[in-house]
């Protein structure tokens, strides 16, 4: 019996040939553009959070009332219900928040999405050192309360950003519908040793 060589297939196992290799390429393609559009999903959130914080909380100030007066006058943000001195752009459902800190700027969100968390501690930890931040110090896990008092464990990261601001992010392990993610952005340190100082040496002249 001669067995079939290429030169001796038919047409019609040619075709059918064809026909399978198609779909078996179709199948796979369809599976590649379903993950590339749940990356860009999932990236879409951190990549708006990132967006902020740089925006707001990496920019120069004179001081924590310059930052208070340029969020207040800032068109994307609006005043957050129920948290005074809080300032919030809502994005598909999702509330990203900007405030003014005694000693800095942070940036927060709550991670709970719909199905999943938003963004993973692997995520913007490997975002923000592709924006140039350093890590420094080691990883702390620490116990907090979440917005309704009860007890979760967070992790805590410092980062030296590329302005050279300390800047510490708080990531929640658990009950991410209970506790806002932040990262915080240290700016005010040597303003705020400075009243120290003048606050010092006003009582010892008042006491002389």
């Amino acid at each position: 019996m001669n067995k079939l060589t290429p030169n001796k297939l038919s047409y019609p196992s040619l075709i059918l040939a064809a026909i399978i290799t198609s779909i078996s390429l179709s199948s796979c393609g369809a599976k590649q553009e379903k993950v590339a559009v749940k990356t860009t999903s999932e990236s879409e959130y951190l990549n708006t959070f990132l967006s902020l914080h740089h925006k707001f909380c990496e920019k120069n100030y004179l001081s924590s009332n310059s930052l208070m007066q340029t969020l207040k006058t800032a068109s994307s943000l609006k005043p957050a219900d129920n948290f005074e001195g809080v300032y919030e752009v809502t994005i598909k459902e999702v509330s990203f928040a900007v405030s003014p800190e005694e000693d800095g700027c942070t940036t927060d969100v709550m991670l709970k999405g719909k199905d999943k968390p938003l963004f993973t501690f692997e995520d913007i930890n490997e975002a923000l050192i592709k924006k140039g931040y350093i890590e420094t110090g080691k990883l702390v896990s620490r116990t907090d309360l979440g917005i309704d008092q009860s007890e979760l464990t967070i992790i805590e990261k410092k980062y030296i950003s590329p302005s050279g601001e300390v800047t510490v992010l708080n990531f929640p392990l658990e009950k991410k519908d209970k506790y806002y993610m932040t990262l915080f952005a240290e700016k005010f340190s040597n303003e705020k040793q400075k009243q120290k100082v003048k606050f010092f040496k006003s009582l010892r002249m008042a006491s002389i």
